[in-house]
């Protein structure tokens, strides 16, 4: 039951924004963002794509550097079609692609499996990390945007006045946890096997500047594709630059709320953008286009993945 209502919790979540989206919108403004959607300019669009393919190859090329540090070799292939049959499969059953990813790692290339869910434990952490600095660069380089955007929704009265419950719960199943993998041996022994993964980190040794690297140009490609979209849209020029990396961010943490973001993103870029007087029709436009470009990138190249990648296992 708990499987299934984490399966059908975030397409609930999908289906409601999309709803809500078409509630506060007039057929006037849908018939507009669609005008808007049409006359995007094809070069940038298409270079808004490629960054975000760029990213997800340049993520499975900077695994590589984790197998490597536990003792295992990947193909970058098998490396980088698992990214994108990860994210490809999260659009359909949310929460799913991980699973996947780490099997398709673990069979293609002879490792446990409990060691590529470690190290992809490992890849999350990084980017959570990276995701946290952004947000908080974010808040002190641009102090009045956040305080302006978020107070008037009580985000940070919420936690203020929830904090000791927020913690408490995070104590109890952390608690639990611990209980379930020293009782059980295979969940013990599997869970070893995630914190080898995680470890993974520390033994990257030699590779760890790479794998900054990496990770940095990860996460500029992200960006880029994000920016590059605002000149697709004549119109999306009066979004002024110093808001669009937080309107990002934004986006960054929208993604997890439903499948790949789906009707969440576009609608928290678009309420985000009208605390800064941009009208809706530009902010869904903004949005919807940025979902979008991904959202392609992820379907014709997770596709392609999970095509291709069996035939090359057959013919090898």
């Amino acid at each position: 039951m708990k499987k299934l209502l984490r399966i059908l919790i975030p397409i609930f979540l999908g289906v409601f924004f999309l709803y809500l989206t078409y509630k506060v919108t007039s057929e006037a403004e849908r018939l507009l963002i669609w005008n808007y959607i049409k006359s995007a300019k094809v070069e940038f669009i298409i270079g808004a794509m490629l960054f975000g393919a760029s990213a997800d190859i340049i993520r499975g090329v900077r695994w590589q550097l984790l197998s490597k540090a536990i003792g295992y070799n990947s193909g970058i292939i098998t490396s980088v079609a698992s990214v994108f049959m990860c994210y490809a499969s999260n659009m359909a059953i949310p929460r799913s692609g991980e699973i996947i990813r780490a099997t398709v790692l673990s069979e293609y290339n002879n490792i446990p499996i409990g060691k590529t869910f470690g190290t992809i434990a490992a890849e999350r952490m990084i980017d959570i990390s990276i995701s946290i600095l952004i947000l908080l660069s974010v808040w002190i380089l641009q102090y009045e945007i956040v305080i302006e955007s978020f107070l008037e929704d009580n985000y940070l009265y919420f936690i203020n006045n929830n904090f000791w419950v927020i913690m408490v719960t995070l104590i109890i199943v952390s608690a639990i946890l611990i209980i379930l993998i020293l009782r059980v041996k295979k969940i013990k022994y599997f869970f070893i096997n995630i914190l080898e993964g995680l470890f993974s980190l520390i033994k990257l040794k030699k590779r760890l500047l790479p794998f900054i690297l990496f990770s940095i140009l990860i996460w500029s490609c992200y960006i880029l594709a994000f920016y590059t979209i605002k000149f697709s849209v004549l119109e999306l020029n009066i979004i002024d630059n110093k808001i669009i990396f937080p309107a990002f961010v934004v986006g960054v943490f929208s993604i997890s709320l439903s499948n790949h973001g789906l009707g969440v993103y576009p609608l928290a870029i678009s309420l985000f953008l009208a605390n800064f007087n941009i009208n809706t029709e530009i902010g869904l436009t903004y949005g919807w286009l940025a979902w979008s470009c991904q959202a392609i990138i992820t379907l014709i190249f997770g596709g392609l993945s999970f095509f291709v990648l069996p035939l090359l296992k057959t013919r090898s």
